[in-house]
């Protein structure tokens, strides 16, 4: 099993910078889920809008 070791994040008073990361960098992320069979069954896409509460859940 890998262990990957992340940077601190940043407190809820810090900022959060964003234009450290790459399109190589987010390409190179979603390659290990790209290449995981029970992520193949759904467009990643998809599954983020499943995600999202539905428009009738959302008005009540």
């Amino acid at each position: 099993m890998t262990t990957l070791k992340f940077d601190a994040t940043p407190t809820p008073s810090e900022a959060i910078n964003l234009d450290e990361i790459s399109e190589e960098t987010m390409k190179e992320a979603w390659k290990a889920y790209e290449a995981k069979p029970e992520y193949k069954k759904f467009n990643k896409h998809d599954m983020i809008e499943s995600l999202q509460p539905k428009k009738e859940d959302a008005v009540k």
